[in-house]
Order: structure tokens, then sequence, then C-alpha cells
């Protein structure tokens, strides 16, 4: 007898979560990979004074942005797809700039850097601790160092930063010893980012390009920003760029674009990128711009805002604003085990069924069936088993499984009269 089951998922669009629920975070974070590729910056201070831009997306949905460019952060809610920002009131207690993980309960883990025992101006050396939040808005200071780098990288000099790998395996991007290596290097967890091993032992991208900022592509790999250039003589090469990784860990440092160069906006420096995808598709990179030195802007760096440009394809004869059919993308990773990730992109607001077959054609458990909105979205799939939350299973199939067999399989994607059908493997 064919079992049927549902699996948890994680629809990364969908902004109603409850507080013992994951954070649907991903979406903000994930990228089809011609998607940030170009941008239009925009010059006027959203936060006057500068900082670094952190972006959190609390477990109700809304979208935080802190600016550490003072003696407190700078915080507001981003509304209307980044068009307005509402001041909160408060200070909010915790670092200045960071990376976060999202817990399975709904929490938030936010990581940033301090000063470490024997700092000096001269020779700053620093480590990682960590706090805590239920609502993504008021923070507790958890015990403990979360990670102090060896001898080589005893200087994290710049934002940390954080991806989820998979499940509990997250990975945090750094600048190592500033005054010696002046580059990217990586640690790895294996427990929600409670403690950390270095991972990296040399730059995984070139010397100077430092201030590292992860996003996933549609693709399955990872993309990382960067300040780019950050001493080379020739100014034409400074300014904001990105490389991709089938990994996350190996880059091509030859494959480094400039997409934001310095000259975009004179005399001012662009630092500490953060990019986020917001749900009506539009991509935006946060800069904190600061003069250099012998700037007649000195002492007036700013929090501005670069926005991504449409991509035409003239292969496909998509429009510039979206692609005119639906995109069924390759799971990630795969072969898999565990857990895998689907992502798929509509058009428009269609009716969709996502549907897992086995070599067969057996129908083994539909995923998705509901109405979605146009943009990228993504889904967890476990092979392990799981429930499905109720409101994405409109017309799902029920029942219980205890896991999967290894082998092929197959995911179809229906909506608006188009099918897409792709291969996966699970390995066991």
């Amino acid at each position: 007898m064919k079992n049927f089951f549902s699996f948890l998922i994680m629809i990364v669009i969908d902004s109603s979560v409850s507080q013992s629920q994951s954070v649907a975070w991903k979406s903000f974070f994930t990228l089809a990979p011609d998607e940030g590729t170009q941008f239009t910056i925009d010059t006027v201070a959203i936060v006057p004074g500068g900082g670094v831009p952190v972006i959190n997306i609390t477990n109700a949905g809304a979208i935080i942005l802190t600016s550490a460019g003072g003696p407190q952060l700078t915080v507001f809610e981003v509304r209307d797809n980044g068009k307005t920002y509402v001041p909160l009131p408060g200070n909010i207690q915790r670092g200045p700039d960071g990376g976060f993980v999202y817990l399975p309960d709904g929490s938030t883990r936010f990581l940033s850097e301090e000063p470490a025992p024997g700092s000096t101006p001269q020779r700053r050396k620093s480590r990682i601790v960590s706090w805590i939040s239920s609502d993504g808005r008021n923070w507790i200071r958890e015990a403990g160092i979360r990670y102090q780098p060896g001898v080589e990288d005893d200087s994290i000099s710049s934002v940390p930063s954080v991806i989820q790998v998979r499940d509990s395996l997250w990975r945090m991007y750094f600048v190592g010893d500033f005054y010696r290596t002046n580059g990217t290097r990586t640690s790895i967890s294996s427990d929600w980012g409670v403690t950390w091993q270095q991972e990296s032992r040399n730059n995984i991208l070139r010397r100077g390009d430092v201030d590292p900022h992860p996003v996933y592509l549609t693709n399955g790999k990872v993309r990382l920003y960067f300040r780019t250039g950050f001493n080379s003589p020739n100014p034409s090469e400074r300014g904001v760029g990105y490389c991709d990784s089938e990994d996350g860990l190996h880059f091509d440092s030859l494959q480094t674009r400039l997409i934001i160069p310095d000259a975009a906006a004179p005399r001012l420096n662009k630092l500490d990128p953060a990019v986020i995808r917001f749900p009506n598709g539009e991509v935006a990179c946060y800069v904190g711009a600061a003069p250099g030195p012998g700037s007649p802007d000195q002492g007036n760096a700013k929090l501005i805002v670069a926005w991504g440009k449409k991509i035409t394809n003239a292969e496909s004869g998509d429009s510039p604003e979206k692609p005119s059919s639906i995109q069924l993308f390759q799971n990630y990773p795969n072969p898999f085990n565990p857990t895998t990730t689907i992502s798929f992109r509509i058009p428009k607001f269609e009716f969709v069924n996502l549907k897992i077959f086995d070599v067969l054609a057996r129908e083994v458990t539909t995923l998705v069936s509901n109405e979605l909105g146009p943009g990228v979205h993504s889904v967890v799939f476990p092979a392990e088993g799981g429930s499905l939350p109720d409101r994405w299973q409109a017309g799902a199939s029920g029942g219980v499984a205890r896991g999967l067999a290894s082998g092929v399989y197959f995911y179809r994607l229906s909506a608006g009269g188009s099918v897409e059908v792709k291969k996966m493997l699970i390995a066991k």
C-alpha cells in the first residue's frame, strides 16, 4: 500500500509565522543568478552618520534595519519594499553588527564582535559573542565566547556574517588578521551557532576583499558580496563586488565583479554591503558610505542604498520587469540526505502545485497546492518526513511516512497552464 505523507516545509515568502515556528527569512536572502548583478546607487542618506547596515527578519515577518554609526544603534522597520523607514523607539541591547542564526523554535541568535583581552589600537584583537531574541527586537546576552580566532586570525576587523549550510550547520565569514592577511576567512558551527571551529586557514578571496555578506542563489550556489580592492592604488578597482561559489567556501576570485564602484558616488568608500530581496522582487544593497582620508566630505558618513537593475533576457524574449513563464530550479543539494531545497519562480499570482513522484510515476506527496504571489519561492524538503502547515495544503495529500528510500525521484511544478519537471536523488 502506497504511503502518502506531508513534509515540513518553509515557504520563505510567507511572513505569517508564529513564535513557535522557524522564521520565514530565507526568501529575503535568496536571489536568482541574474539578480543583484547590476545596481543603481541612490546617494541620499537613509541614516545620517553612516554606519554598518545590518538586516534582520523578525518572526512576525518584519524587516529590521540597524545602523551602527554612533554610540548606539539606529533602528528602523523597513516597509513598502524598502521605500519607507519607520524609526523604532528605544535602544536595541545587542552588538552593533554581525550575523543572525535563525533557530527552529522561532528565536534568533545574533553573533557579533567585541574586543578580546590584550587588544590595543595598534594590535586589535577580537572575539565573537552572542545575544538571543524571541521576537527580533529584545535581546539577551548569552554567556560564553562563541569563537576566539587563533594566533594567525587574532583580529576580526569587520562585520561577521553567517549563512546556513544545512539544518544546524552554519558558516561564518569574517575578516581575519587585518594587519597581515587582510582578507575573508571562515569558521563553521554544527550546533546552530553555539560553538565555532576554524574552517579556512587562508583567505577565501583576494587580499583586500573584506566585509563579506552571503546570499543564496536559486541554482544552488552561494554568492558573497564584499568590499573589493580595499588597498588597491587604482580607484577604478575599489567598491562593492561579488563572487559566486558552488559550495559557499571555494571562490574563484578571478571571477569577482565590481558592481558598485566608489566612483559611482565620488569621495565615498563603499563598505559593508548588505543585500536583500524584497517581497515585490526588487533587490537592494545597503552600503555604509565613508568619506576617504582628505575628502571634503570627511566626517559626513552616511548609510545609502543601491537598487538592483532589472535584466532583460533577450534570448527568451522575457520582459525586463519579470519572466513571462514559470521557472523550476534544480534542487540543492543534489544528491541529498536528509534535506534539500526546491526553488521556483512564478511571474504572477497563480494556483501552484508542486508534487513529488517516484521512478514509476507514482505520486509520493503534494508539497504545495495553493495560490502564491509572483517571485521566487523555496521549499525545504526533508526526506525523513514531517508535517505540512494547513495553509499550504489545500488539496494536498495527507498521511504520514517515516522516510523515503534511496533512489531517483522527480518533482513537478505546475502553474498557469505550464509544467516543469526535474530529477533529484536521495542518497542514504
